[in-house]
């Protein structure tokens, strides 16, 4: 006899539809079914008992099934982050079903693993002791080899471990450093890899080859059975939060699982977020590493002084005679960030998007770096037609062109994502850097991602300013932690040099050599109705036509203003902070309107979105704790 389910299809854009199938089937069970001429896979939802009063179609069992801890954790994104059903379960990797499984022996030499210091050993116990702990370590201080240890004890334990970065194409020094101890133990996943690699490694996670499993955000979503350890490092970056949806993120689901399941979750971070640091400090979860795990001593230089101020190229020049390295950070790839008139102040703009171009002199062209729309370098104002065209703020390529003329003979690397875009000029660079065929290596924000190079001894900080003076309640917090960040890729086993170019130096200073002080100032100085304090939902609206993202904004506003008059339950404790136009007004050759809304509580929150979606008759983008209010 046939049983009824209803079927969330996975891969397509579509509601969930009513199946027969031979046999029951529990919830998140991997099905089979037919979907417009063509098979493809969707995942059990809900047993239909009453009765069905047309065709339906027959779904099979499939060759694939969820692991019980990925049914929870797509269950729990579904209802947290106000997807569907079958945008959660879409993001996970299933795990082909088999009757038997072997294990490959490894042939291979593990290289011993480091003896931890004092201060180590203590960090490793109290993490061992601790559910959900935060390593707090300064830039230096020996996290990685802690990592390895933990990785090492679960390993011995008979567990698997997940060990997550958040852009580990960018760090192919971890990848070396956990293959040179782990050896073909551990498989790294990320955008970069081929299909065909993916596949090598599921099929050897499934046999116990791969026991390690080291990866972007994405990683936590594959089919690793008996895991036992997951290790967030740089736990404070952005990168970890998608920004499509469903907009999770990836820490915040694994702290989920830690909560919930017995897998240990360790956070670690010089420069931890202030919520992740916040919430663990309340509960005592924090362990906090301090100094370096060489001794090596750091001076800061704080100048406001324009572009290639001679102290500048003084220090360039001396860390050049002494045959040690250079770091530069601009927060502008590039030439230039945008041209405008020097007569009527107008910006070059994208037609599709409402930003300003970048110049990219080399390609003789202006590009959006949002859509990616190109035209040719304008010789006129597009307003008044006037020739007095500027560029305004230095970017990578500039830099690079004037240290050249500086210095002739100087070997100078661009690290940006203009010029580093395959995963093999990637490596390239970073080994040319690490083997010293490159004196000067000048980059954006890719320099922050914990690359360690002994022989650095300089590190410049230009336009630090720009990410200070952002308009967003976290500009404080994301300028200081880059910085930091930046600065710690200097004086790693010798001492070395900070350059910094600010107009703030009484903001920055107090705080370069103590990041838990800064984190006690923003938890003191930041408002209270922004995070870690009050929970934030951003809900967005876009269209060709400006009128109809418009209404569709005024339409859920109204709704949300009606539920939070009339409701006494914890919805009433909601608050419209804005309904506008987006700070972007226009992306992608859509216009864009966004409500944000703030509470105390997460679940008033996703209560009132739940309701305004079973309102409205269209589709709009849910962003639940969002990480920008621009």
């Amino acid at each position: 006899m046939h049983t009824f389910v209803l079927v969330a299809p996975l891969g397509v854009s579509s509601p969930p539809l009513t199946y027969q199938t031979q046999s029951p089937c529990e919830r998140g069970t991997l099905l089979e079914i037919p979907l417009k001429n063509k098979h493809i896979l969707g995942v059990a939802l809900t047993p239909q008992t009453q009765h069905i009063g047309f065709e339906c179609k027959l779904a099979y069992p499939s060759k694939y099934e969820f692991l019980p801890i990925q049914k929870l954790l797509a269950e729990f994104i579904a209802q947290y982050y106000c997807c569907s059903f079958s945008q959660s379960y879409g993001l996970f990797t299933p795990k082909l079903i088999t009757d038997t499984f072997t294990t490959q022996a490894h042939d291979e030499p593990i290289t011993p693993i480091l003896a931890l210091s004092q201060a180590q050993n203590d960090a490793l116990t109290f993490l061992n002791a601790t559910q959900n702990p935060l390593l707090f370590g300064d830039t230096g201080s020996g996290k990685t080899e802690i990592y390895i240890h933990l990785i090492a004890q679960h390993l011995n334990n008979g567990q698997k471990a997940l060990f997550l970065m958040p852009e580990i194409s960018l760090t192919p020094q971890i990848e070396q450093r956990l293959q040179k101890v782990f050896g073909d133990k551990v498989g790294i996943w990320h955008s970069k890899i081929t299909a065909k690699k993916k596949q090598e490694i599921l099929t050897k996670l499934q046999n116990g080859t791969i026991q390690i499993i080291a990866g972007a955000r994405s990683a936590l979503f594959l089919p690793i059975e008996n895991l036992g350890l997951i290790i967030i490092d740089e736990e404070h970056d952005d990168a970890y939060k998608s920004q499509s949806t469903p907009r999770y993120n990836a820490r915040d689901l694994a702290l989920y699982l830690g909560k919930h399941t017995s897998i240990k979750v360790v956070l670690g971070s010089a420069t931890p977020s202030l919520s992740s640091y916040a919430n663990a400090k309340k509960e005592h979860r924090i362990y906090r590493l301090r100094g370096q795990h060489f001794d090596s001593k750091k001076s800061y230089i704080f100048d406001d002084t324009p572009l290639y101020a001679p102290s500048l190229i003084e220090l360039v020049r001396q860390t050049y005679e002494a045959h040690k390295q250079s770091i530069v950070f601009l927060p502008t790839r590039a030439h230039f960030k945008t041209l405008f008139c020097q007569e009527c102040g107008q910006k070059v703009q994208c037609v599709f998007c409402s930003v300003s171009m970048s110049l990219h002199l080399d390609k003789h062209a202006m590009i959006c770096h949002y859509c990616g729309y190109t035209q040719a370098i304008p010789k006129h104002c597009p307003k008044c037609q006037s020739q007095n065209l500027q560029s305004q703020r230095i970017g990578t390529q500039e830099f690079a062109k004037e240290m050249a003329e500086y210095f002739p003979a100087m070997r100078v690397g661009i690290f940006d994502r203009d010029h580093i875009t395959t995963h093999s000029k990637l490596q390239k660079t970073l080994k040319d850097f690490n083997d010293h065929k490159l004196d000067m290596l000048i980059g954006t924000q890719m320099l922050s991602k914990g690359h360690d190079y002994h022989n650095v001894a300089l590190c410049v900080v230009m336009g630090i300013d720009y990410v200070l003076n952002t308009i967003d309640y976290r500009a404080n917090e994301r300028a200081m932690s880059l910085l930091t960040q930046i600065s710690g890729r200097s004086g790693r086993k010798e001492n070395g040099i900070v350059y910094i170019q600010t107009l703030h130096k009484d903001f920055f200073a107090p705080f370069m050599q103590d990041y838990e002080k800064f984190l006690a100032y923003e938890l003191e100085y930041r408002p209270r109705f922004y995070p870690p304090f009050v929970r934030l939902a951003n809900l967005g609206f876009a269209h060709k036509l400006q009128h109809q993202a418009l209404s569709q904004m005024q339409e859920v506003r109204e709704i949300l203003e009606t539920l939070i008059q009339k409701s006494t339950t914890q919805t009433k404790n909601i608050e419209i902070v804005g309904a506008k136009a987006c700070d972007i007004e226009r992306l992608y050759g859509k216009y864009r309107y966004n409500i944000l809304l703030r509470s105390h509580s997460a679940n008033a929150l996703i209560q009132a979105i739940m309701y305004v979606k079973e309102c409205v008759k269209f589709s709009f983008e849910i962003d639940i704790d969002p990480l920008s209010t621009i």
